[in-house]
Parts: structure tokens; sequence; C-alpha cells
């Protein structure tokens, strides 16, 4: 009777246990990675400006940041520097907490988007064994927190456009000050902010059984984006006009930090290669950090696949990856050429969890096909042997 109870556990919660156990070894493999980790330089530059008190900090801040005041992860681990001061830790704590609350929204997205079993495997895989967001899981930099803002935007997203002028109005506010936090927290913020949203907007749309309802679910949201701008832009504004870090290209290999300057050497394709030299050296780096995880790379044939598959939901997984992952890579690569600044993996790393949903739903969808062309083709085996009896 145990083991009976047992079996049926396991087949009510099998998704869940698995998702779950592909997270502990994903934390596991974030804090062996802590555990082997020393502060390094850009570390040390984030800290260093907290050692007195906060106000002091903020003055400091356009002498150390490009875009000083949207430094959401000063702010973050600053209390926690005041109480651990330089123990990896202790400020790690933060980061890992946010690490986990990402890994709470990738599945709560998963449910929306995934059928099968099959999308959850594919999608935990992917965010949870990329390389890079192993390694700045528990960094002090910003890197560790965005990619759990851009889950959390795309989420709530949803549930604005989803429920628009039905939702309680103190949900609405909360999620508004959420967003107004995410415009804020960094220079990448208000593409985290307007992407995912502009992804859902389209989404429900295109959906024919919304189509009446386009026009409110439109008039809603612009009204919702225009409170939020009103607030957000400001700040916004001032730090991107207002003083700030000067970013000089440097002659020689290593960076240099000076008072109010920053020079870096090597140009934008320094690490990445130049797309318009080798075409097929940026692709492959691009989609190799993506998926981050060389064992993986098969599960990009399922693209290739997809696109010779006939099943619906395709346009909707074109849209998908085009606004959340592409147009977001291409806009940091205009940045990083106008300020002649590396193209790094990092700078993405909060499209990657993106680009591990639209993976899994491929896969999910491939699988769904599969099923019904299967099914049919065993149908209509069965109807051609009824009528040769």
């Amino acid at each position: 009777m145990q083991s009976r109870r047992i079996i049926e556990f396991i087949q009510k919660y099998g998704r869940e246990l698995t998702v779950f156990s592909i997270c502990v070894y994903a934390m596991y493999l974030r804090l062996v990675k802590l555990a082997h980790h020393t502060l390094w330089e850009d570390e040390k530059w984030q800290l260093d400006c907290m050692q007195g008190s906060f106000r002091a900090m903020l003055t400091m801040l356009p002498k150390r940041e490009v875009f000083p005041y949207l430094s959401g992860d000063y702010y973050l681990i600053f209390p926690f520097f005041k109480i651990f001061s330089y123990n990896k830790w202790g400020l790690a704590i933060p980061h890992i907490l946010a690490t986990i609350l990402g890994l709470i929204f990738l599945y709560l997205l998963s449910k929306q988007y995934f059928k099968t079993f099959l999308g959850y495997i594919v999608t935990f895989s992917i965010v949870c064994l990329n390389a890079t967001l192993i390694n700045h899981a528990t960094e002090i930099r910003v890197y560790a927190v965005l990619p759990t803002l851009a889950l959390m935007a795309l989420y709530f997203s949803q549930k604005i456009v989803d429920q628009n002028v039905r939702m309680d109005i103190r949900i609405k506010c909360a999620i508004g000050i959420f967003f107004v936090v995410v415009i804020w927290f960094h220079a990448y913020g208000i593409a985290v902010f307007f992407l995912p949203l502009a992804y859902s907007v389209i989404n429900t749309l295109m959906d024919r059984k919304k189509s009446e309802q386009s026009l409110v679910i439109l008039k809603d949201i612009l009204k919702f984006v225009a409170v939020i701008l009103c607030i957000a832009m400001p700040l916004w504004l001032y730090s991107f006009l207002g003083p700030n870090l000067t970013l000089t290209t440097s002659a020689g290999d290593k960076s240099m930090m000076g008072e109010g300057i920053y020079y870096i050497g090597g140009g934008t394709f320094r690490f990445i290669p130049n797309p318009i030299e080798n075409m097929t050296g940026f692709l492959k780096a691009v989609f190799g950090n993506l998926v981050g995880n060389k064992k993986f790379y098969f599960l990009l044939g399922g693209i290739a696949l997809a696109a010779l598959a006939p099943y619906k939901g395709k346009l909707q997984q074109m849209f998908f990856v085009m606004i959340t992952v592409f147009i977001p890579i291409g806009l940091i690569l205009w940045m990083d050429l106008r300020a002649n600044y590396w193209f790094l993996q990092r700078q993405f790393s909060w499209v990657m969890p993106f680009f591990a949903i639209f993976v899994g739903w491929i896969w999910d969808a491939l699988l769904i096909y599969a099923r019904a062309y299967n099914k049919k083709t065993l149908r209509n085996g069965a109807d051609e042997r009824t009528r040769i009896d």
C-alpha cells in the first residue's frame, strides 16, 4: 500500500519533482562557483563605493558608473556590505535569493507556455546549466539580478495584458511600482520593461478570441505605461544626461580605472567576432552563449525541425524570440558600437532565460505535433483496414 502511494505521488508530482531536482543541482553549481570565487576588480570597484554612508555612495556614483543613478545593484548590496563587509558569502545572499526567485518565475511562465514534460526539462536544463548564468549568479554585479527581473517583467506583463481593466487597482499599482524599479535598476531596465510588455500586447492582439477587446486592452495598457514613464523617466533621463563616468578607448590591452574615466582596450569585437568579418563566428558565439552549455547545442536542431513541421503557434514563437531575445541583443550591440565598448555575453545574460523558454516551447510543440501525427496515422491505418475487411 505504501509503495502504491509513493508511485501515485510520483506520477502526480513528477514534473514538479524533476524541475525541483534540476533547480537544486543548479543552486549547487552556483554555490560551488562561489566557493572557488575570489572578489575581483569589478566587484571591488562596486564595493569600494560603500565604505561610507549611503549618501556618500550616491555622490560617488557619477565617478563610478556610466549611468550613475540606474545602479540598483549598488542599493541592493549596500546594507549587506555594512553587515558582512567583504565576506563573499554574506554579500552573495541577495543574489542567491534573486536566483531562487528567478527559478520560481521561470516555473510559473513554463506553466503558461508548455503542455508537455519535455518543455520543462529543456528550458530548466538550459537555464540551470548555462555557464554565463552560473558565473554571474553569485557575483557582486548587476548581471546576477537582471535575468530574474526580466522573467518577472514577462510574467507581470502577461498578467496586466490578460486582466487589464479587470485587475484590482491595488495589484495594478504594485505591478506598476515593480516596473518603475525595473527601469531604475539598470540602463537596460527600460528594455527589460518595454520588450516583454510589447510581446504580451502583440500576442494578445493576435488572439482572435480577444479581437473585440483589443481596443480596450490597448487603451488601458497605454494609460498604464504613461503613468509608469511619468514617474520613472526623470531619474532615467538625469542618469543619461547628467554627470557620469566617461568611457574612453585605451591603446593598451588592460583596463585602467581613473578618476571619472574608464579606459577600455580592444574595441567592441575583442571577445565576440565581428559579424561583418566573420558572421559564422558571431552567430556561434551568440547562440552558443544563449544555450550556455555544449551538451545542449543539439537542442538548437529543434529550430530547424520547427521550420519543417506545420504546427500551430509558430508565428507566436517567432514574435517571442524576435522581441525578447534578438531585438535586445541588437540594441546592446548598437550601444556598444556607439561607445566602442566590448560586446560581452554578460550584457545579454538577461535574455538567456527567454531563449531557454523559446527552445523549450519549440520542443514542446514538436512533441505535441508528433503525437497528433502518430494518432492520425494510426487512425487512418485502422480505417484502411476496416475498408479492406
